[in-house]
């Protein structure tokens, strides 16, 4: 699905990371809530991101900004975006709906696993080997 080095080309898309009374540049999650959103592609996309490789570890573990619940201390990505582990919880918990080009995205890497055309030679003649 992702090799590291697909990354070197370009830049990871950085989602879901809040601006700081120090630092007002990035969005405020407070503003980005929608209670209309259908509670099943809240699911959906909470999911994905959940199920994201860890792209760093940090010291300290980061607070919700809308509840203050304790919200993870790492970075995942997909190797397209890069987001911090609470952001599901953002998603799921309090509506904060993502940009549509994100969305767009995971439907068109979950539509491509999908489609995968699948090989079950290479495990029947490995298995025996172990």
């Amino acid at each position: 699905m992702f090799e590291p080095t697909e990354a070197a080309d370009r830049p990871v898309r950085l989602l879901g990371f809040w601006g700081t009374p120090e630092n007002r540049t990035l969005p405020d999650p407070a503003g980005l809530v929608d209670p209309d959103w259908d509670e099943a592609q809240r699911l959906w996309v909470a999911d994905y991101l959940a199920h994201g490789l860890v792209a760093g570890n940090w010291m300290g573990a980061s607070r919700c900004r809308l509840c203050s619940r304790a919200n993870g201390s790492r970075d995942l990505t997909d190797g397209h975006y890069l987001w911090p582990e609470g952001l599901a919880h953002y998603v799921l918990d309090h509506g904060v709906r993502l940009p549509a080009e994100f969305l767009d995205h995971i439907e068109r890497r979950s539509r491509a696993l999908e489609e995968l055309e699948r090989d079950g030679s290479w495990w029947q003649r490995n298995a025996a080997r172990t």
